[in-house]
């Protein structure tokens, strides 16, 4: 668990005035996201690239207080911070990342962000898409939640309903054997055509002569 210490004051919130600014920390996440069984198995077997793209609608907007509406923003770049924290717990679950295997498992964040009422109630969602040669891709949405309490508009809580949110995305998606089937699924290659053939003409077999 990384523990920075907050500025001082209404900048970051932390007296209990509006988080103006949030710095985005990894914070509060005890365990790691473990692969299952078969999910391992592929992880080593099937190398992969990573890519994450941010989608939301306004890429600095991180969570809201319930009761007045106030929007708290980070100038932090989001995208970026999710690529990293994710990468690094699919490595930590067994996972290869080259930059030029054949698989890539690209990611758009759909969401990503703490409602502030009773409690820090954070939402991270995922839309993961794994492409493998000329296969069909797979895709499927993981929705990671936390819910924690403590100081008002305090960022540490912020941070660690954001921090476990992540992790749980990741989790289910470490645990899903669809993943580990379309990971471990040897990839469909393209049909070679030969040069000047129409698409889906049969080469000629040796020995034919033409009519």
């Amino acid at each position: 668990m990384v523990i920075v210490a907050c500025c001082a004051g209404a900048a970051c919130g932390g007296s209990g005035g509006n988080i103006q600014n949030l710095p985005l920390r990894w914070q509060g996440v005890d365990d790691l996201p473990r692969a299952s069984g078969s999910v391992a198995h592929a992880l080593a077997a099937s190398p992969f690239s990573l890519g994450l793209r941010d989608v939301r609608p306004d890429p600095a907007v991180v969570g809201a207080y319930q009761d007045t509406g106030f929007v708290v923003r980070t100038t932090d770049n989001v995208g970026q911070y999710c690529t990293d924290r994710l990468g690094e717990m699919l490595v930590h679950a067994g996972a290869h990342l080259e930059p030029s295997a054949p698989a890539v498992l690209e990611t758009e964040l759909l969401d990503f962000q703490v409602i502030e009422g009773n409690t820090f109630e954070g939402t991270v969602r995922l839309r993961s898409t794994l492409r493998r040669g000329a296969s069909a891709p797979w895709t499927k949405t993981y929705t990671g939640t936390s819910k924690r309490w403590g100081r008002t508009h305090n960022p540490e809580n912020f941070n660690e309903a954001l921090s476990n949110s992540l992790a749980d995305a990741t989790q289910q998606l470490l645990k899903d054997d669809e993943f580990a089937r379309a990971l471990g699924e040897p990839p469909v290659e393209a049909p070679l055509h030969q040069p000047g053939a129409p698409p889906g003409t049969a080469p000629p077999h040796p020995g034919s002569s033409g009519g």
